[in-house]
């Protein structure tokens, strides 16, 4: 009998317990925008770092990265005529961290 106890208390442990999936990671959308304007920009390289992804912004200037470790990430804009820029964003695990960047025209 105690042999059965046992074993059932360790098979519901075992259902209960929230298998290593998709909530075990994070997500960083995000936009970009001109600094004067306020407009979408497109075509940016979106930069991750660590990590070593890239990601170029949509006519919307948007741009998505998924299924990141929870942790702290650099992201690095860069597009010709514009000043790099980075900011620095938190990822938590379930959760979408939602990030606006926004980029200078050089001055020549």
């Amino acid at each position: 009998m105690k042999k059965l106890l046992a074993l059932s208390v360790i098979v519901l442990s075992l259902f209960s317990c929230n298998p290593i999936g998709y909530d075990m990671f994070g997500t960083i959308e995000g936009t970009v925008l001109d600094y004067n304007t306020n407009e979408p920009l497109e075509h940016v390289s979106v930069q991750l770092s660590p990590g070593g992804k890239n990601v170029t912004t949509s006519y919307d200037g948007k741009f998505i990265f998924e299924e990141l470790d929870a942790r702290q990430y650099s992201l690095t804009v860069q597009k010709n005529s514009y000043e790099t820029n980075m900011k620095t964003v938190n990822v938590i695990a379930a959760e979408t961290s939602q990030v606006t960047i926004t980029m200078k025209k050089k001055n020549y």
